[in-house]
């Protein structure tokens, strides 16, 4: 039995016209980025820089989105708002580890859909 896969690339398919040059480029852009903003979230959160790890999670928020981890995108909005406002420091940690465990998942999904293309 197949687990369900956590990304659903209907949006990326929709704005990109099915370009399959497009869709590459959209996928090296995420396997660059993804990691990044994995590091900068945990980065900021150690450092209790709450402005910037509100920036970032906005960041990372719109990426997710065009993966269609819509769940994941919430939480992220809820770190953003959160950590601008300064308020329920105790849900932070979650959200980024959420974040970083979904996510690698989702590239890993994007891999295999890349090398069966």
């Amino acid at each position: 039995m197949e687990s369900k896969k956590l990304v659903d690339l209907t949006y990326l398919y929709e704005i990109s016209d099915g370009s399959d040059n497009l869709i590459n480029d959209l996928f090296e852009m995420f396997f660059k980025q993804i990691p990044e903003y994995q590091d900068l979230l945990i980065g900021f959160y150690e450092k209790r820089d709450f402005y910037n790890l509100g920036r970032i999670a906005h960041k990372a928020k719109s990426a997710i989105l065009m993966l269609g981890l819509k769940d994941l995108a919430n939480e992220l909005k809820k770190l953003e708002e959160n950590a601008k406002e300064g308020k329920n420091f105790n849900e932070y940690q979650e959200i980024i580890a959420k974040f970083v465990r979904d996510s690698n998942i989702a590239l890993e999904e994007l891999k295999e859909i890349k090398n069966n293309k």
